[in-house]
């Protein structure tokens, strides 16, 4: 049996899944969640002797990162754990996507990265108690540095890995296995060139392969950017009477699109994690599987983009199901989750009850609280949902 742990991350997400003999934490919301909730919780884990076999960062955006960068901050060094040992850490830096050799920087170029570099993370203000937390992380390094530096196993080796799409190959742990079927490729050298683009518009005209502080300026500015982006909410619907395919707009966030998803497979469990992925890309991914036999039905599914309607399109909600769903988000900074998405989960005819967790209570579960299946399929609704979830046969 597997169980997941769904942290109250306010708009972001931060995941923990546990099974007998593997645990697995998926991002960390923001430093807040680390000190408040995910530091109890690692703690008693090294206690009881066991490790994280995997940290997976899926993105860079301040609402996934921020927490792990407080958390890599606090336990040092893989050789030396201060709170717990790691065995594994995807996240795909600069130093995963370029590999471009190390030049020099001239003097003016580096002051703009060091700029760059000292604004820092973004200081989310959706927070409920912003302060001495989140200016901690922001004044800390980057997560990279902070994986280097600690010398952690990273990508499956040194970090100059990506951590992709790669439908022959599936990373074994205890007891199970993790296959990572995003992002694609052609994502992240997209990310990349619009960093390379990003440079030049700032008036940086030096290298833009990997190295110490330009490492630091890529991680910092991609935080930023994705801050900067987020489009307005999106107005409820009435009663939640509107339908998806009514209202469904593709992403086209470029560091949404370079997030990591994965099947993570523990102890016979099958759960779909879907960060932040564009639903046209999981679904490109999924129907691959699907032709090798893989099913589509699955014991869990984390909901993209903590329940955006531009995340969750109609089609992929045809390819896949399963009887529990997790969506997180308190619904600040992006409007999210959008009822569209909630209600089409559970409108779908189906040989089994739906169970939908999310760890806050928003106007939309509210709105779904209230709704009524339209293929009568029965469904539970769970909010403030932040403790353990039994995922699988008890």
């Amino acid at each position: 049996m597997m169980k997941i742990k769904m942290y109250p991350a306010c708009n972001g997400d931060a995941f923990l899944i546990k099974a007998a003999r593997s645990n697995i934490l998926v991002d960390a919301g923001y430093a807040q969640t680390f000190d408040n909730y995910i530091s109890t919780d690692l703690l008693d884990l090294s206690y009881k002797g066991e490790k994280l076999d995997l940290v997976i960062v899926s993105h860079i955006d301040a609402d996934h990162i921020s927490g792990i960068i407080k958390f890599l901050s606090i336990n040092g060094t893989s050789a030396v754990p201060k709170l717990i040992s790691i065995g594994d850490v995807w996240h795909n830096s600069l130093r995963s996507l370029s590999s471009a050799e190390r030049s020099e920087i001239n003097a003016s170029d580096r002051a703009i990265l060091k700029a760059i570099c000292q604004r820092g993370h973004p200081i989310p203000n959706m927070l409920p108690k912003p302060g001495a937390t989140e200016i901690s992380a922001r004044q800390g390094s980057s997560l990279a540095s902070l994986i280097h530096q600690g010398g952690y196993k990273w990508n499956c080796g040194d970090g100059t890995s990506r951590i992709k799409q790669d439908f022959t190959k599936v990373h074994h742990f205890s007891g199970g296995s993790v296959r990572v079927i995003g992002p694609r490729q052609e994502r992240l050298d997209g990310l990349l060139k619009w960093w390379k683009r990003r440079l030049l518009q700032i008036g940086y005209n030096g290298p833009t392969g990997p190295g110490e502080i330009i490492d630091d300026a890529f991680e910092f500015i991609c935080e930023h950017a994705a801050e900067a982006t987020v489009l307005s909410p999106t107005p409820l619907s009435a009663g939640g009477r509107k339908l998806l395919e009514d209202v469904y707009e593709p992403d086209v966030s470029i560091t949404n699109g370079s997030s990591i998803t994965v099947i993570v497979e523990l102890d016979g469990v099958r759960v779909l994690m879907l960060a932040d992925a564009w639903a046209e890309d999981v679904i490109d991914a999924l129907r691959v599987l699907q032709s090798q036999g893989d099913s589509m039905m699955f014991d869990a599914i984390k909901i993209s983009h903590h329940g955006s309607l531009r995340n969750t399109s109609p089609e992929l909600l045809k390819l896949i199901d399963a009887p529990v769903y997790m969506v997180s988000s308190n619904g600040t900074g992006h409007g999210h989750p959008n009822v569209e998405v909630l209600t089409a989960i559970v409108d779908r005819p189906a040989a089994f009850s739906r169970t939908v967790y999310l760890n806050y209570s928003t106007d939309a579960s509210s709105i779904l609280l209230k709704h009524q299946s339209r293929s009568k399929t029965p469904f539970t609704v769970h909010e403030n949902m932040t403790d353990w979830i039994p995922i699988g046969r008890t």
